[in-house]
Protein backbone atom coordinates (compact mmCIF):
# COMPACT_ATOMS: atom_id res chain seq x y z
CA UNK A 1 0.00 0.00 0.00
CA UNK A 2 1.41 3.96 -0.91
CA UNK A 3 2.14 6.04 1.74
CA UNK A 4 -0.70 8.44 2.48
CA UNK A 5 0.24 12.05 2.30
CA UNK A 6 -0.82 14.24 4.94
CA UNK A 7 -3.31 16.70 5.21
CA UNK A 8 -2.11 20.25 2.66
CA UNK A 9 0.32 18.22 1.60
CA UNK A 10 1.17 18.76 -2.34
CA UNK A 11 2.05 15.69 -4.22
CA UNK A 12 4.08 15.31 -7.09
CA UNK A 13 3.86 12.78 -9.93
CA UNK A 14 6.36 10.12 -9.67
CA UNK A 15 7.90 11.24 -6.47
CA UNK A 16 5.36 10.67 -3.85
CA UNK A 17 6.22 6.68 -3.37
CA UNK A 18 9.44 8.17 -2.33
CA UNK A 19 8.82 9.18 0.61
CA UNK A 20 9.26 6.45 3.40
CA UNK A 21 12.28 5.89 4.68
CA UNK A 22 13.33 8.96 5.91
CA UNK A 23 15.15 9.51 9.62
CA UNK A 24 13.78 10.43 12.34
CA UNK A 25 16.64 10.36 14.72
CA UNK A 26 19.84 9.00 14.49
CA UNK A 27 22.39 9.13 17.17
CA UNK A 28 25.66 8.51 17.34
CA UNK A 29 28.90 7.77 19.46
CA UNK A 30 32.29 8.32 18.35
CA UNK A 31 34.02 7.25 21.85
CA UNK A 32 34.29 3.75 23.57
CA UNK A 33 31.51 3.26 26.18
CA UNK A 34 32.80 1.84 28.99
CA UNK A 35 30.19 -0.68 30.50
CA UNK A 36 30.38 -1.20 34.90
CA UNK A 37 30.77 -4.24 35.69
CA UNK A 38 28.28 -7.04 35.24
CA UNK A 39 26.91 -10.41 36.19
CA UNK A 40 25.45 -12.90 33.80
CA UNK A 41 22.11 -11.85 32.55
CA UNK A 42 22.44 -8.43 33.56
CA UNK A 43 22.34 -5.36 31.40
CA UNK A 44 23.68 -1.68 30.94
CA UNK A 45 22.96 1.06 28.92
CA UNK A 46 25.29 1.63 25.97
CA UNK A 47 23.48 4.84 24.50
CA UNK A 48 20.29 6.61 24.38
CA UNK A 49 18.06 8.78 21.90
CA UNK A 50 16.52 11.75 22.46
CA UNK A 51 12.80 11.61 23.25
CA UNK A 52 11.50 10.10 19.86
CA UNK A 53 7.75 10.69 18.68
CA UNK A 54 6.40 7.22 17.23
CA UNK A 55 3.41 8.71 15.57
CA UNK A 56 0.11 6.52 15.31
CA UNK A 57 -0.44 3.86 12.79
CA UNK A 58 3.27 4.03 11.41
CA UNK A 59 6.18 1.37 11.61
CA UNK A 60 9.78 2.16 11.97
CA UNK A 61 12.75 0.47 11.53
CA UNK A 62 15.63 0.90 14.18
CA UNK A 63 19.67 -0.25 13.47
CA UNK A 64 22.06 -0.42 16.02
CA UNK A 65 25.99 -1.04 14.93
CA UNK A 66 29.38 -1.04 16.73
CA UNK A 67 32.05 -2.96 17.88
CA UNK A 68 31.39 -4.98 21.06
CA UNK A 69 34.89 -5.80 23.02
CA UNK A 70 35.43 -7.77 25.72
CA UNK A 71 37.72 -8.05 28.60
CA UNK A 72 38.02 -11.91 28.45
CA UNK A 73 37.69 -14.67 25.92
CA UNK A 74 34.71 -17.54 26.02
CA UNK A 75 32.19 -14.91 27.26
CA UNK A 76 28.81 -14.72 25.94
CA UNK A 77 27.05 -11.12 25.11
CA UNK A 78 23.89 -9.54 23.85
CA UNK A 79 22.91 -6.60 22.02
CA UNK A 80 19.61 -5.07 22.99
CA UNK A 81 16.65 -2.40 22.42
CA UNK A 82 14.51 -0.97 24.71
CA UNK A 83 11.47 1.37 24.96
CA UNK A 84 12.86 4.13 27.54
CA UNK A 85 14.92 2.88 30.05
CA UNK A 86 16.80 -0.04 31.05
CA UNK A 87 13.82 -2.89 31.75
CA UNK A 88 11.56 -0.80 29.40
CA UNK A 89 9.43 -2.51 26.64
CA UNK A 90 12.62 -5.02 24.57
CA UNK A 91 11.71 -4.28 20.83
CA UNK A 92 15.21 -6.57 20.15
CA UNK A 93 17.24 -8.94 21.94
CA UNK A 94 20.32 -10.19 19.45
CA UNK A 95 20.99 -13.97 19.67
CA UNK A 96 23.87 -14.15 21.62
CA UNK A 97 27.53 -13.54 20.54
CA UNK A 98 30.19 -15.57 21.28
CA UNK A 99 33.48 -13.17 21.32
CA UNK A 100 36.78 -14.79 19.68
CA UNK A 101 39.99 -15.85 21.70
CA UNK A 102 41.12 -12.50 19.86
CA UNK A 103 39.65 -9.65 19.22
CA UNK A 104 36.26 -8.12 19.07
CA UNK A 105 32.78 -8.67 17.75
CA UNK A 106 31.28 -6.03 15.47
CA UNK A 107 27.42 -5.92 15.15
CA UNK A 108 24.89 -4.28 12.64
CA UNK A 109 21.07 -5.12 13.68
CA UNK A 110 17.71 -3.99 12.75
CA UNK A 111 14.25 -4.76 14.08
CA UNK A 112 10.60 -3.30 12.48
CA UNK A 113 8.86 -1.87 15.29
CA UNK A 114 5.06 -0.40 14.55
CA UNK A 115 2.63 1.79 16.06
CA UNK A 116 0.08 0.64 16.42
CA UNK A 117 -2.19 1.87 19.24
CA UNK A 118 -3.94 4.80 17.63
CA UNK A 119 -2.10 7.46 19.18
CA UNK A 120 1.27 8.44 19.65
CA UNK A 121 3.81 7.41 21.95
CA UNK A 122 6.64 9.34 22.94
CA UNK A 123 9.77 8.27 24.74
CA UNK A 124 13.59 7.47 24.29
CA UNK A 125 15.14 4.55 22.85
CA UNK A 126 18.01 3.13 24.46
CA UNK A 127 20.61 0.38 23.59
CA UNK A 128 21.99 -1.83 25.77
CA UNK A 129 24.84 -4.65 26.57
CA UNK A 130 24.20 -7.64 28.82
CA UNK A 131 26.66 -10.30 29.42
CA UNK A 132 24.67 -14.16 28.77
CA UNK A 133 28.11 -16.17 30.11
CA UNK A 134 31.45 -16.17 30.93
CA UNK A 135 33.57 -13.24 32.70
CA UNK A 136 34.02 -10.37 30.53
CA UNK A 137 32.70 -6.80 31.33
CA UNK A 138 32.04 -5.26 27.37
CA UNK A 139 32.01 -1.91 25.78
CA UNK A 140 30.89 -0.84 22.63
CA UNK A 141 33.18 1.11 21.18
CA UNK A 142 33.29 3.72 18.11
CA UNK A 143 35.35 5.83 16.32
CA UNK A 144 34.85 9.16 14.40
CA UNK A 145 35.12 6.94 11.24
CA UNK A 146 33.34 4.26 12.77
CA UNK A 147 30.83 5.31 15.25
CA UNK A 148 28.73 3.24 17.01
CA UNK A 149 25.20 3.73 16.57
CA UNK A 150 20.93 4.00 17.15
CA UNK A 151 19.08 4.93 13.84
CA UNK A 152 15.64 5.07 13.65
CA UNK A 153 13.98 5.43 10.27
CA UNK A 154 9.98 5.59 9.64
CA UNK A 155 9.35 2.97 7.07
CA UNK A 156 6.15 3.43 6.14
CA UNK A 157 2.10 2.05 7.05
CA UNK A 158 2.13 -0.19 10.09
CA UNK A 159 -0.37 -2.27 7.78
CA UNK A 160 2.17 -3.15 5.53
CA UNK A 161 4.11 -4.84 8.56
CA UNK A 162 2.55 -7.48 9.45
CA UNK A 163 3.81 -9.74 12.14
CA UNK A 164 6.85 -6.82 13.08
CA UNK A 165 7.05 -5.63 17.27
CA UNK A 166 4.39 -4.02 18.25
CA UNK A 167 5.46 -0.70 20.47
CA UNK A 168 3.06 -0.08 23.13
Amino acid sequence: MPDSPFAGERLIAGIEGGRAPFTVNFTANQDNYPQPVITTGAEGIWITTPAITFKASRAYRITVKGLLAPTATGSEGQVRVRKGALGGQLLFDSFRMTVPATGNYAFLFGNIITNSTGAAITAPIVGTVARSSGTANFTVNGSAVSPSYLHVEDVGPASDFNGSTSLS
